[in-house]
Order: structure tokens, then sequence, then C-alpha cells
């Protein structure tokens, strides 16, 4: 069972994730065109979504679920740097760098936005160690239009969770789940993070309450 530190679970958006761009078997995940809504003020803000206090956040925000029994039973097991994962079956990856560090990118077989970039697929980037190697404070993100909450994980000394609904970076119209969220290990103090685009809707909710707690650091 998982629970919160707090009495209300409040989860936002996470605009302007990275993208990860093919090179043979490795990539570098860069920035996603900018869909500023406010200046940035923190290293653990997203990117492109967060400001002063008096900025409102974007997107729908989404409570957390709980997981549902065995729905990961057939998702593949693996792990990036040492912190163990499960990913669905017919998920796929690659090692790429992003802004956040080295890792993986794994994606759906199912594309969600097809532009100049190509074929965009539903995705979670996966980067361990995290280069900043301090956990976000979510009265923080709160402070600056984002609505942030601990979550508890197996494994982990603290975890952070930022997550809504809203429009993809790529295509405003198609309606996807953008997460991050940051894993400190209780055992090495190693902080990773996971960020990614899901679908929309009841799709999007049951990867994200189903992938969140298979965490293991």
């Amino acid at each position: 069972m998982r629970h919160t530190h707090a009495k209300a679970r409040s989860i936002v958006l996470t605009a302007g994730l990275v993208v990860g761009l093919a090179a043979g078997t490795t990539s570098t995940a860069v920035a996603a065109p900018a869909q500023v809504a406010c200046a940035a003020t923190s290293a653990h803000v997203p990117s492109n979504a967060a400001g002063p206090s008096d900025c409102d956040p974007v997107g729908i925000p989404i409570d957390l679920g709980e997981p549902t029994d065995g729905a990961t039973d057939t998702w593949q097991s693996t792990e990036t740097n040492g912190v163990g994962y499960a990913i669905p079956a017919d998920w796929t990856g690659r090692e790429i760098v992003g802004d956040g560090g080295s890792g993986h990118e794994w994606e759906s077989p199912e594309v969600a936005v097809s532009d100049e970039f190509g074929d965009l697929h539903w995705r979670i980037l996966v980067q361990s160690p995290f280069v900043s190697q301090e956990m976000p404070d979510p009265k923080e993100l709160n402070e600056v239009g984002f609505y942030a909450s601990y979550i508890d994980i197996e494994g982990a000394s603290e975890a952070v969770l930022v997550a809504a609904q809203t429009g993809h970076w790529a295509d405003p119209s198609v309606e996807t789940i953008d997460f991050q969220v940051y894993v400190q290990s209780a055992s090495t103090g190693v902080v990773s993070r996971f960020m990614g685009e899901l679908p929309a809707g009841a799709e999007g909710q049951f990867l994200l309450d189903n992938f969140v707690p298979t965490i293991e650091p």
C-alpha cells in the first residue's frame, strides 16, 4: 500500500520534457520547444512550466491512485545504474544522455504525436544518478505555482512526484499526463529522476499508478 506524507496528494504539470534524439543505440535528450508559462526559479522546477508565486499551474492536477494487484506481473524488470524498476512488456529502451545525466529512455509502441520531429511515442526517461544529487522540496515547488507531493516508495528514504494532464509539447491538441518522480535511495543516498509523457485519461493513469510503485532504488 502506498501512502503520502500529506492528506492530499497534489500532482501538477511538468511541461517541456526532454526529447531523446536517436543516434544509433545512444541518443542525446534535448529540451523540447518552449511553451513557457512563467520564468523558471528552481533547478528542480520543470524547466518550461514554473515561475514566481503568482504563476498559476498549467494543466489538470491528477491524483495518484493505488497500484492494481497483478498489473505489472507481465512487465519487464530492468535497471538503470543499479536502480530497479519495471516497464510494460512491449516498451523498448535505449541509452540516452539527458539534461539530468545519463540513463535510459523507454518508449511505447504507440505513437503519441507525428510532426517535424518524426514519430514521438509515449515515454519514460530514467536518469540515475541525477546530476544535481539533491531532492526537490514540494513546499518550494508549491510556492512557485506547483502542487508537488511526497510519496512512499519501497527502498527510498524520500520520493517526490509532480504530474498533471496537459497538452503535448509538440502538439497541444494531444492530451498527455506529464510526470516527474525524484527518488533518493535509502541505502546509497543516490538521487534518481524518472520523467515522461503518458496518454491522457484512464490509460495514462493506469501506467502512472502502476509504474511508480515498481521503483526499487
